[in-house]
């Protein structure tokens, strides 16, 4: 008996449920990954994010094979291609059950339901795992509906973890013996900065657990007062394993209340970034607008966003003459990341000052992070435009200049990345000579009308839709 585990966004050996449980129920194992680039593409993957996740799998290869796991490789042109693709190899390699863990994008469940029909077919079964810390049907209001407030979802979320102990998983069990040769992981094609920007991100999974406990022994207590300084080394610097399921969710909880209490300030907002990860899959198993470009709220489909291309690219670029903006993007396009409080001031300014689409700026971040997770980048998009589920009001819009000089204080970060005004008397906020005197660019809008049109537009077009 053959069992064959297909590798999702799960890039991990531990607490990975769906390839523990093939490991135990069987004879052998093949794992196998699905090299699919028009599927990434259709999806904005970003190159870096999928090479990061290759660099984990070459890792994960190497522990498969001390496992008698084979590994294998097969290729697909499109999501639509992978379930026939799975059917020829479990129908040539005489496979009994396949093993996956559920993804919440409408397209993937589509495709896991119509794969599960085609194995019944065949008089094979397929065994589908839920990964998340709680199943999304398992969290409800007391109506018996689902949370779209973050709120009350996190109440529910911490109630439950009070009930229900958390376990993870430990390695799959060796197998009798390897039924197969394994594959090779072929790498993608990188330019040479991309590859320099890879470099940075230390891929395996021991790592990553490693990075976990070096977080919890070091720097969560004082995470609270820390994590909203870009120059601060205050955050965990996980997400780029959380995002590509090198680590998991429960795993984080699991090692956190082995060692700390909620009690602690830091633990406990540390927790809340976790659960808001969950709300975010929570939201697109539920609404499957998320899935489809679409703003959560059905009434800004028809919002007339701005479609001025100079305003976008000079925001790609860090050119927009707000010196923390520019040094915030020139981060994510240097580094493949981008400081959590510094996304929502980017956002908020690409989709309240410059009035344009969320969605472009949701898509350059699905398509340059390494750390772009759909559901987490979809629902903080949403939320800094106020389209989505438990957003922020359309007139709370974030002064960039205020912001800067709060949480950046002395603009170090700023000198960091916009080296060229290191020199000037108000690092947030040049002179128009010294930006002419140093070939900075002056501000694409002016802070307080841009911020009074937004305001307008919003107001009118609530009004328009009453």
């Amino acid at each position: 008996m053959t069992n064959l585990f297909i590798f999702n966004t799960d890039f991990r050996l531990r607490d990975n449920p769906a390839l523990y449980h093939a490991a135990e129920n069987g004879e052998s194992l093949v794992a196998m990954f699905i090299n699919n680039p028009k599927k990434w593409q259709s999806h904005n993957e970003s190159d870096l994010k999928i090479a990061f996740q290759i660099e984990n799998l070459k890792n994960i290869s190497k522990r498969l094979t001390e496992l008698n796991i084979s590994f294998k490789v097969i290729h697909a042109e499109g999501i639509g291609e992978e379930n026939q693709k799975v059917i020829e190899f479990v129908k040539s390699n005489n496979i009994n059950e396949v093993f996956i863990n559920k993804e919440y994008g409408i397209n993937e469940i589509n495709r896991d339901q119509n794969l599960e029909k085609e194995l019944i077919d065949l008089n094979k079964k397929l065994n589908s795992f839920d990964s998340s810390v709680f199943h999304p049907e398992s969290i409800k209001t007391q109506s018996d509906t689902f949370f779209k407030v973050f709120t009350p979802f996190s109440r529910a979320f911490r109630s439950k973890l009070l009930t229900k102990k958390i376990e993870v998983l430990g390695l799959p069990k060796k197998q009798k013996h390897k039924t197969q040769e394994s594959d090779e992981v072929e790498n993608i094609s990188l330019n040479a900065e991309r590859k320099k920007t890879l470099e940075l991100y230390r891929a395996g999974e021991e790592y990553a657990l490693g990075k976990l406990d070096e977080f919890i022994a070091q720097k969560i207590l004082m995470y609270k007062e820390k994590r909203d300084f870009p120059a601060i080394d205050g955050t965990s610097s996980l997400s780029p394993y959380l995002s590509s399921g090198v680590l998991s969710s429960k795993q984080c909880l699991f090692e956190v209340f082995e060692k700390l209490s909620e009690e602690e300030e830091g633990v406990k907002t540390w927790v809340n970034e976790i659960i808001w990860r969950e709300f975010y899959k929570y939201i697109l198993f539920h609404n499957q607008r998320v899935s489809k470009n679409l703003s959560f709220s059905e009434k800004y489909d028809e919002f007339p966003w701005s479609d001025n291309k100079v305003h976008f690219i000079a925001w790609s670029n860090g050119e927009t003459g707000v010196p923390i903006i520019d040094a915030a993007m020139r981060q994510l396009n240097s580094t493949g990341w981008m400081h959590n409080r510094l996304r929502m001031i980017v956002a908020m300014y690409l989709s309240k000052n410059l009035l344009i689409d969320w969605r472009k700026g949701e898509k350059y971040f699905m398509q340059n992070l390494i750390d772009a997770d759909f559901a987490s980048n979809n629902g903080g998009w949403q939320w800094s435009a106020s389209t989505g589920v438990d957003a922020a009001p359309y007139f709370r819009i974030f002064n960039p200049i205020t912001q800067s000089e709060k949480f950046d204080k002395k603009g170090d970060f700023i000198k960091k990345w916009v080296p060229e005004i290191s020199s000037v008397k108000n690092i947030h906020d040049p002179s128009t000579d010294e930006r002419n005197d140093l070939g900075y660019s002056n501000h694409l809008v002016d802070l307080k009308e841009s911020r009074k049109k937004a305001i307008e537009v919003f107001s009118s077009f609530q009004n328009k839709e009453k």
